[in-house]
């Protein structure tokens, strides 16, 4: 049986934005990524309460005849980093100290 999603939150694994928050059959929410196929379950009230304060609702609409299922609208990506030199490299390693001494 297909779970039908009742919120969207960033996946804690890859940072996908619109992971769903679908429910499992004990009414817990769970974390499912449609972008890295990460599970993520809560196992008690307390982080079940967590993840359904700071998800985004799915809202649906009924008009008659018709349903309407609106979905959040995604968060921006924030623009890439400016071009960084990479880091300086120090000679040596872990065990130049060890040398030192003796």
């Amino acid at each position: 049986m297909k779970k039908t999603p009742i919120g969207h939150v960033a996946c804690p694994v890859c940072d996908f934005p619109d992971a769903q928050v679908k429910e499992d059959k004990n009414s817990h929410a769970y974390i499912h990524c449609t972008d890295c196929n990460a599970q993520t379950f809560t196992r008690n009230e307390f982080r079940n309460g967590k993840l359904r304060a700071r998800m985004r609702a799915v809202t649906v609409a009924v008009t008659g005849d018709t349903v309407t299922v609106t979905a959040p609208v995604p968060a921006m990506a924030p623009p890439p980093a400016a071009d960084k030199a990479p880091p300086v490299k120090k000679p040596g390693g872990w065990f130049q100290p060890l040398l030192a001494q003796g």
